[in-house]
């Protein structure tokens, strides 16, 4: 003897060989979106498993309209069929159905149940974690942006009292020292320089006091970039696992940003990725016949900058193609494959020692003249 178990958006259901309903256990109202999200995930809601233990030590086969998947693990005599039987049975005659276990009318409840389905996924898709990426990324571009013109400026500046410190290439070293000890004899003194006498000017302690004051609010930039970096990294591990794998976590997220989201660069030719960022030389190509571009955002991944020019197309061409494999794995499988990174790996490999030096130029060849 066997049943069929089904769902809808008022919870389990049962129903016998014959389709007569036997069983039901309805979700809580206020639940109704996320027992549906977690459905449309392939879980198993507290509802279905309630009804599993009721229904399987009763039938020799209990036929489950669902995919397999692990979470049905603890349940013998199950058999899946999508769609089943049963299954079509609830769609076609669903409001004959709900009115017989429901304590209101059908049209009403389900009226009720789609609007906070609805509200439920508004409220979603203002909270997507791809929206705080694309606004960190872009914060981070404009941390890196300031922060490099305060820097110039404090060093342009407080070249006029310490010349010979501008030796120190380290942008955090140089910030970290005048914000610490201000003026150049407390530095000489707390760090070791090969500086007898200085060159510069001496300074008032109104003066030392705002460069210190900069020191502070570039070092403060400094860290919060450290912290937004950090917290890009975590939302990326959480959002696109496979694309930070492959990409980095700022390559990934400003390929997001420039796409629109995840799901829209999902939606991308493995050609469009590949050059996102390089709008300008791609319109400039379009326009005037300029060569294309080989590569946009990408181009800041190690592979590719570190790569001789003769194989970086050949190595742009391969990322992109990963990058569009791995962003759909993330979208619509969320499986993590670390096959992804490896085969990246081998085949750029590959390019590299099939092409351990530049092609030979043709014969005749002859740069054109601007």
């Amino acid at each position: 003897m066997k049943c069929y178990l089904t769902g809808c958006i008022a919870g389990p259901l049962a129903f016998s060989e014959d389709l007569e309903l036997i069983d039901y256990e309805p979700f809580p109202v206020d639940e109704i979106p996320g027992r549906l999200a977690e459905s449309q995930m392939g879980g198993v809601s507290p509802e279905e498993r309630i009804m599993l233990e009721r229904l399987t030590p009763e039938y020799d086969e209990v036929v489950v309209e669902a995919s397999p998947s692990p979470e049905y693990a603890g349940f013998r005599n199950l058999r899946f069929e999508v769609p089943s039987r049963a299954g079509i049975h609830l769609r076609e005659n669903l409001e004959d159905i709900l009115a017989e276990i429901l304590d209101m009318p059908a049209g009403d409840f389900i009226h009720d149940a789609l609007m906070s389905v609805a509200r439920e996924r508004l409220r979603e898709s203002l909270r997507e974690t791809d929206r705080f990426i694309i606004q960190s990324i872009n914060a981070l571009d404009e941390l890196d942006e300031e922060t490099g013109k305060l820097i110039e400026r404090l060093r342009e500046w407080y070249s006029l009292h310490f010349p010979e410190l501008d030796g120190i290439k380290s942008h955090e070293q140089y910030v970290e020292l005048i914000a610490e000890y201000g003026d150049r004899d407390q530095i000489l003194k707390n760090f070791r320089m090969d500086v007898d006498e200085s060159l510069g000017s001496d300074i008032t302690s109104e003066d030392l006091h705002i460069l210190r004051g900069l020191a502070e609010n570039i070092r403060g930039l400094q860290r919060l970039r450290e912290e937004t970096e950090r917290y890009i990294d975590i939302k990326m591990e959480k959002l696109a696992p496979n694309l930070r794998a492959l990409a980095g976590s700022n390559v990934g997220a400003r390929l997001i940003a420039h796409a629109g989201g995840l799901r829209e660069l999902a939606m991308l030719p493995s050609s469009t990725i590949q050059v996102l960022g390089a709008e300008k030389a791609l319109f400039r190509h379009l326009k005037s016949g300029a060569k294309p571009p080989k590569h946009g955002v990408i181009f800041q991944h190690p592979s590719i900058r570190s790569s001789p020019w003769w194989i970086r197309g050949k190595v742009a061409r391969l990322l992109a193609g990963k990058i569009a494999i791995a962003v759909r794995k993330d979208v619509f499988s969320r499986e993590f494959d670390p096959g992804i990174v490896e085969s990246f790996n081998e085949r750029f490999e590959a390019i590299k020692s099939d092409n351990p030096k530049p092609p030979a130029r043709k014969k005749g060849f002859r740069r054109k003249r601007k």
